[in-house]
């Protein structure tokens, strides 16, 4: 399935209209969205004149409402509801089309939502009928012009004829809830693959499994437990055309930790790269590079020529590897090491060695670090990332948001923040755009010590994450921590509630929960972690089980599915690495988590689309 643009530029009578297609009749479940940036609530209002309720005519002349016999998406375009009935714009049947384009939209055009002439973003726009939706604005999930259309998606009339997810069964449209797992215990929706019987990761170390589509090979990291191999750093090579995985390769060895796990690329040559590093052990980045049949021995770039450890603190050393080409000559290692903060190593040479190329923040340390950071690279020109002030047991966090591109530091609008990644300055995280300010109320509570899970910029553009934060008043010790989802359209950011997450994962931490992960391929799905079925939000069981969840609304409601049902071990840390709109690998960890260094846990996943 491909995934669709959220906007599409029509030319219509001469005016220029930014429309993004909305799956109408997905019906929809789960607390409502609220903006955070100034949200556009459907976008300017251009030519058309600023719709009220979509009373006719008043959402635009008639005009601008549709030419005649042009309702709807034809050929090209998804498929449409509501929105295109009229032929020649008949007044009440405007608004926001569902599902396809609104190239047949009517005199009563969109009321608040559905951007209209000067080409501004809509934002969370629910079906409309003549507009009467309060944020009745087209969105972009529906099947939109050119891909979700009528050839593939549904059939088109004259038109455009209402389907019940705007165009589901094409590219573009809004994807179905997959079955349930069938069975009572330790059931899993698909077929279940063993790759490690031993492995952990912990989730800042990017990516943790990568996608050789061309070899049609699944390369996973993790760090090894039991006996022997407690402490290996280690990788999978799961051949996905005989559906056999590899014997765990041990790369390295150090001090048994999931902070250890590697950070995985497919180099251009089609070789693959590992890069890790102890959590706060020693002063060296290790790096590996496997030629297609064996891993090379570790090398390694010692941090003690730029003075590790650093501030005086012999804790001061290096954790993490996040692995991802900044341009299609030099790949990027980011680093939590100077200070604390985040920094970077260069390759030239595909990751067969690595050299100092600058600090990339310079955040005050708080208690234990000076941030945490998730990263997100489209593996061409542009890393994203998602930031804190610190951890969440230290300090009262946001969540702010930027991107490296060109050696220079943006915030999410393209403004540049810092003019090169040369230095040795680097910039605070405040910097940047806060995409989460702590305190905001979110699905009716107060959210405060936030914390980041995950983030992927699309195709398209659009930037997503997922993240948590506690429930101000339940304490210290065991908060009530809930999931949080972030949508950037370009112009804002707009978060949603998601759910509750459950309990600590172990006394000593109090934040650690089971995670969720972003599907990077399809903007309309994420995976959930938690003892509490996000369907209710109250339902509980007694293992983490693994959630899907699909939105038709760019992500303003949720309906979910169970991947794992009945579970006597956790199912925890759920990642999917990059692949195709055809494919899907959701890989996580089962077993039974006791801390950070003492764990019996398995890597397990599902593959779909082959």
């Amino acid at each position: 399935m491909r995934i669709e643009k959220s906007s599409r530029l029509c030319a219509w009578l001469g005016v220029a209209l930014l429309l993004s297609p909305l799956a109408a009749g997905c019906s929809q479940s789960g607390p409502s969205a609220s903006n955070v940036d100034a949200a556009l609530n459907g976008g300017a209002v251009g030519s058309g004149g600023k719709g009220t309720a979509g009373a006719p005519g008043l959402g635009g002349s008639a005009s601008n409402g549709g030419a005649s016999g042009s309702g709807g998406a034809t050929s090209a375009g998804g498929s449409v509801a509501a929105g295109g009935a009229g032929s020649g714009g008949v007044p009440g049947t405007g608004g926001a089309a569902g599902g396809g384009t609104m190239n047949g939209g009517s005199t009563g055009t969109v009321s608040s939502g559905g951007a209209m002439g000067s080409g501004g973003v809509v934002i969370d726009g629910g079906p409309s009928t003549g507009g009467s939706t309060a944020q009745g604005g087209a969105t972009g999930n529906g099947g939109a012009t050119g891909n979700g259309g009528a050839s593939t998606g549904t059939s088109v009339g004259t038109g455009g004829n209402p389907t019940a997810t705007g165009g589901a069964g094409g590219p573009g449209g809004c994807p179905e809830l997959p079955a349930a797992p069938t069975g009572t215990s330790d059931a899993v929706a698909g077929t279940l693959i063993q790759y490690n019987d031993d492995g952990g990761w912990c989730w800042y170390q990017d990516e943790r499994a990568v996608v050789d589509a061309k070899g049609k090979k699944l390369v996973i990291g993790s760090v090894g437990f039991k006996g022997s191999r407690s402490g290996n750093i280690e990788a999978v090579v799961y051949d996905m055309a005989t559906g056999k995985a590899s014997a765990p390769a041990k790369l390295g060895n150090i001090s048994v930790d999931d902070h250890s796990a590697p950070a995985l690329n497919v180099r251009r040559d089609g070789k693959y790269v590992a890069v890790w590093a102890g959590h706060r052990v020693d002063c060296k980045s290790y790096y590996n590079v496997y030629d297609g049949s064996a891993w090379s021995a570790a090398k390694n770039f010692d941090w003690a020529t730029k003075g590790c450890p650093w501030d005086s603190d012999s804790t001061h050393m290096i954790t993490y590897s996040n692995v991802w080409y900044a341009s299609p000559t030099q790949m990027f290692d980011i680093v939590r090491s100077v200070s604390t903060s985040q920094a970077i190593l260069s390759s030239s040479d595909d990751g067969s060695s690595w050299s100092f190329l600058g600090r990339m923040t310079y955040t005050q340390t708080v208690g234990y670090v000076a941030g945490y950071y998730k990263y997100w690279g489209n593996n061409t020109d542009r890393i994203d990332f998602l930031g804190t002030e610190a951890h969440p047991r230290d300090n009262d966090n946001s969540l702010y948001h930027g991107y490296l591109q060109d050696g220079k530091m943006y915030n999410s609008t393209g403004t540049a923040v810092d003019s090169s990644l040369t230095d040795t300055t680097g910039k605070d995280i405040t910097a940047f755009t806060q995409v989460f300010k702590t305190g905001s109320t979110l699905g009716g509570v107060k959210l405060e010590h936030a914390w980041n899970h995950d983030i992927v910029r699309y195709d398209d553009g659009t930037v997503a994450f997922l993240g948590q934060a506690r429930v101000n008043g339940t304490g210290s010790d065991d908060p009530d921590k809930r999931m949080i989802y972030g949508r950037f359209d370009g112009t804002s950011w707009k978060l949603t509630y998601i759910g509750k997450l459950g309990p600590k994962l172990y006394s000593d931490e109090q934040d650690y929960t089971g995670l969720g992960a972003l599907h990077p391929d399809n903007p309309h799905i994420i995976y959930m972690s938690s003892t509490v079925n996000p369907s209710d939000d109250k339902t509980t069981t007694s293992k983490h089980e693994i959630y899907q969840g699909v939105t038709c609304d760019n992500g303003a409601t949720w309906k979910w599915t169970p991947v794992t049902k009945g579970s006597t071990v956790d199912n925890l840390r759920p990642i999917v690495p990059k692949w195709d709109a055809d494919h899907t690998a959701l890989l996580w960890m089962r077993g039974t988590y006791t801390t950070a260094q003492n764990m019996t846990m398995k890597i397990v996943g599902t593959i779909s689309g082959l």
